[in-house]
């Protein structure tokens, strides 16, 4: 029988709006932690922009979360896509309460999940928390491309003399949706959009069909 660690893991899930399914990385956490053979303690559920440093979940998480509890998290921009001194900042609260960061798609982070992880040296640690602080670093510079993509599309759509500001708020989606279709994936334009991935597929379908109209 394997010997397990006896650990208190919080799992922090979040999505940016309430059109997307912040519970959409669940299963795979669980499958995660299965395959470690430890069990997830608490779910943290929130609806909320990583670029927003108050977030009441992740907050209560830390509040009652004691030394040597895991956080853990799908992939880091769900934790943070924060400026760097925020993020600094909300690290440094994490840290002082002796909770431990697991990411499940940064293999350098999961030694916390086993048994020895007491016994970690100095530049294991060290590493731990370089990786951390990269992941952190890509997940804003991820954020701040998606800001200058989505006003090079809305500035895209003005050009092509479509009206933006007058239109309703349906009409201007399905624009900036097919704009961001012509250089993006499905997934990347409503994670830009803050829509659900179901809404671009809609949107595109119904593109297509129009198209298919024109051409008969």
């Amino acid at each position: 029988m394997l010997n397990t660690p006896n650990l208190t893991i919080r799992a922090y899930l979040r999505a940016s709006t309430k059109d997307q399914d912040s519970l959409r990385a669940k299963p795979e956490l669980i499958a995660f932690v299965k395959a470690h053979h430890v069990k997830i303690t608490t779910f943290y559920q929130e609806n909320v922009s990583g670029n927003d440093p108050d977030r009441p979940e992740l907050n209560r998480l830390i509040e009652e979360a004691s030394e040597g509890d895991i956080l853990l998290i799908e992939k880091m921009d769900r934790l943070s896509r924060l400026p760097w001194e925020t993020w600094q900042s909300l690290k440094s609260k994490i840290a002082s309460k002796g909770i431990i960061i697991v990411i499940a798609d940064q293999p350098q982070t999961h030694s916390a999940l086993t048994a020895n992880d007491v016994n970690s040296g100095f530049i294991q640690k060290a590493l731990t928390n370089f990786m951390i602080d990269l992941a952190a670093g890509m997940a804003r510079d991820d954020y701040e491309t998606r800001r200058v993509r989505q006003a090079q599309g809305i500035a895209k759509a003005k050009a092509e003399g479509k009206t933006w500001g007058g239109q309703n708020k349906d009409e201007k989606l399905h624009q900036a949706i097919n704009t961001h279709l012509q250089t993006m994936s499905i997934r990347k334009t409503a994670e830009m959009l803050g829509c659900s991935v179901s809404t671009v597929q809609r949107v595109k379908k119904q593109n297509s069909i129009k198209l298919e109209a024109i051409e008969l």
